[in-house]
């Protein structure tokens, strides 16, 4: 952190006990080797310290407690706080997607949220908000001499909407490690061209989509890998982009991403808060669809919280919606959800409801609506470990080990963290009955 502000340990002890003395502190003992001894881990901070550098950096003083040392200090990097706090305009917008594109602090911060709880509802809300007052006037932003003289066309964006769904579908097979890099060259293609148009219509609103969905994309891929911090950046921008061009279909789908990370890193019921407040922006402009993926999306969160009645109420809301069959308007990311894939998401749901008899059910319930395994390669290794998982707590081995054999095979075509933790801790469970020869065959292999 100080390196990004430019400070050295004395000035920066300078800074902080100016802060703690206007906190009513008093002065600080400002020892050489003080800020040293935090930064190497000898010492930590006492907690005037600790709320003095909250102030001093403009994060909330219950994140202090709530994230703990030195976890809070990662909300002070500037592109965050940019990211974060810009306000929901067209402005806004330009100045977050140049900071996601920047790429945020050099620290890989695995595991971390820039924004929860009340900050994250707070973002979910203001998005919302910004979505009933359409982008107004040109961008504002120098012209790149290059890119300057591009015109707008129905053509030239229907490529670059080809170019994202081509992007999609590469990464159910591939994983994220892999497509990182040409997520990132889509976005920035798209950021430049939507900084370069001189005025707003059609056409730039719906160039504004393209890269709402691209920076979506970006931070899939890079949860998928487990780079958090710069997967919710991207998400955020995903949701001022998609304001600005007035998609709230977009966003919502960007809301739904992000309830997985939450879910998965942070308080589910966030998550459930974050899926319910894109049902609510597009009630009555979406198609069924997306209305079941968001019923869909709601009820894995849902699961995470232990709310099993609310869970598959919302599971049966999904089917039902779905059953209203496709939609001239279904946008083209919504691809994905078909019966197969609702099942695989219930049965996924009832083994976190400690119910594995149920999620079995709902697997072979999948398979029989003929889920597709080969477009679909880093899921279908998720299900799989799952679906050992639930033979696994009903005691049946043999049918475990060969569900996680059959996950081990498909995960060596894959670059995805996900997959692979999924396979690590599924291993170490069944670490526990290495006497049984399926369960000591499963280990060599995967050893």
């Amino acid at each position: 952190m100080r390196a990004e502000l430019g400070l050295t340990g004395e000035e920066y002890l300078d800074l902080l006990d100016d802060v703690h003395y206007a906190l009513g502190y008093g002065r600080m003992a400002k020892s050489r080797q003080k800020i040293s001894r935090w930064e190497n881990g000898v010492n930590a901070p006492d907690d005037n310290a600790r709320y003095a550098m909250a102030r001093l950096h403009g994060i909330p003083p219950e994140a202090v407690p709530e994230l703990g040392w030195p976890t809070f200090l990662l909300l002070a990097f500037p592109d965050d706080r940019v990211i974060l706090d810009s306000p929901w305009t067209l402005a806004g917008t330009v100045t977050a997607v140049a900071a996601a594109a920047r790429g945020g602090s050099m620290m890989d911060r695995r595991g971390f949220l820039i924004a929860s709880g009340a900050a994250l509802a707070g973002l979910a809300l203001s998005w919302s908000e910004a979505l009933a007052e359409p982008a107004a006037a040109s961008l504002a932003v120098p012209p790149d001499p290059v890119l300057a003289n591009t015109p707008l066309s129905t053509a030239l964006l229907n490529t670059l909407e080809q170019r994202l769904d081509d992007l999609r579908r590469l990464d159910d097979v591939l994983g994220g490690s892999r497509l990182r890099r040409t997520a990132i060259a889509e976005y920035e293609l798209l950021k430049d061209l939507a900084e370069n148009t001189g005025q707003h219509g059609p056409l730039e609103h719906r160039l504004l989509s393209l890269l709402a969905e691209a920076a979506r994309m970006c931070g899939w891929l890079h949860f998928d890998v487990g780079h958090q911090a710069l997967a919710q950046r991207y998400y955020v921008t995903s949701l001022r982009a998609s304001a600005s061009a007035n998609d709230a279909q977009v966003g919502a789908n960007t809301l739904a991403f992000m309830a997985i990370q939450v879910y998965s890193e942070g308080n589910p019921q966030d998550a459930v808060g974050l899926v319910r407040t894109a049902q609510d922006a597009t009630m009555r402009r979406t198609t069924p669809r997306v209305r079941a993926m968001l019923h869909a999306r709601v009820a894995r969160a849902l699961s995470k919280t232990g709310a099993g009645t609310a869970c598959f109420n919302a599971l049966d809301s999904a089917r039902t919606e779905y059953a209203r069959g496709p939609h001239d308007d279904d946008p083209s990311w919504s691809y994905w959800l078909n019966e197969g894939e609702i099942e695989m998401l219930a049965g996924s749901s009832a083994l976190d409801l400690e119910d594995p008899r149920r999620a079995l059910t709902h697997f072979e319930r999948a398979r029989q609506a003929q889920y597709a395994v080969d477009g679909y390669v880093r899921d279908n290794v998720l299900y799989l470990t799952r679906t050992a998982r639930a033979h696994l707590q009903l005691g049946d081995l043999d049918a475990a080990c060969a569900a996680a054999t059959d996950a081990f095979t498909q995960n060596a075509a894959l670059d995805s963290s996900r997959p692979s933790g999924a396979l690590d801790d599924l291993r170490d469970e069944l670490g526990a009955h290495r006497n049984v020869r399926a369960v000591r065959d499963f280990l060599l292999l995967t050893a």
